[in-house]
């Protein structure tokens, strides 16, 4: 019987340690590679084809959203499984929306995450707990406010900061740079990020400057 080929994207080293032995002791499944940011794991997928993706939702770099969506860009039929910290409600409705098959929290038991993994590897989802309840709430707003995304964001309401990101994006630097130039941690460029997303209830910040493209919200100050 074929092994479940399982990769793993996440930026704690030893968390993902103890994910690979948990993994590998199993019969029916092993760990076929891992990276520590979503730049990794899309440079690393285009050579590899796991059966499932194990994705940290918080990351240095492109966080997993925008990994998971580009992947499944690229590979419509990969499985995508959100192991994250975090059951706030914007983060599972976008991990639906964007076409993950399960998600689940870090502080769940050693057989629920297996059985994630069995799951959606059978072409089930898997969405458990607190998790479930708001992704029911969330999608079914989402899905209420898609039939007109342009007047939707065109009622987004950005901070002077999260506007200063987006040009900073739009002109090539990474969250590194924005952090380093505006003295700021990397982390909180990735949760201004996380918020720009929540707000136009998008996937990317590519679809952000798009939008922002199209009414002039990338002029400089």
């Amino acid at each position: 019987m074929d092994k479940i080929s399982v990769f793993l994207v996440d930026d704690h080293e030893i968390f993902r340690n103890g994910l690979k032995q948990l993994i590998n002791s199993e019969a029916d499944m092993e760990v076929s590679g891992e990276a520590s940011t979503g730049e990794d794991a899309l440079h690393s997928l285009s050579n590899v084809q796991p059966d499932v993706v194990i994705m940290d939702i918080r990351m240095p770099g492109i966080n997993g959203l925008e990994t998971s969506a580009a992947l499944l860009k690229a590979s419509p039929r990969t499985h995508i499984l959100f192991f994250s910290l975090f059951d706030e409600p914007d983060y599972v409705a976008a991990a639906l929306e964007m076409g993950a098959s399960g998600y689940i929290l870090k502080d769940t038991s050693n057989k629920i995450f297996l059985n994630a993994i069995r799951t959606i590897h059978n072409g089930k989802y898997y969405f458990i707990g607190e998790v479930s309840d708001v992704l029911v709430k969330k999608y079914q707003a989402a899905r209420e406010s898609a039939a007109n995304p342009v007047a939707q964001a065109a009622d987004v309401s950005l901070s002077r900061r999260e506007e200063q990101i987006i040009r900073m994006v739009n002109n090539g630097l990474n969250n590194k740079d924005i952090a380093e130039s505006l003295g700021l941690s990397i982390r909180t460029i990735e949760a201004h990020r996380m918020n720009i997303l929540r707000k136009f209830q998008v996937n990317s910040i590519e679809e952000v400057i798009e939008y922002c493209r199209n009414v002039n919200l990338l002029k400089e100050e």
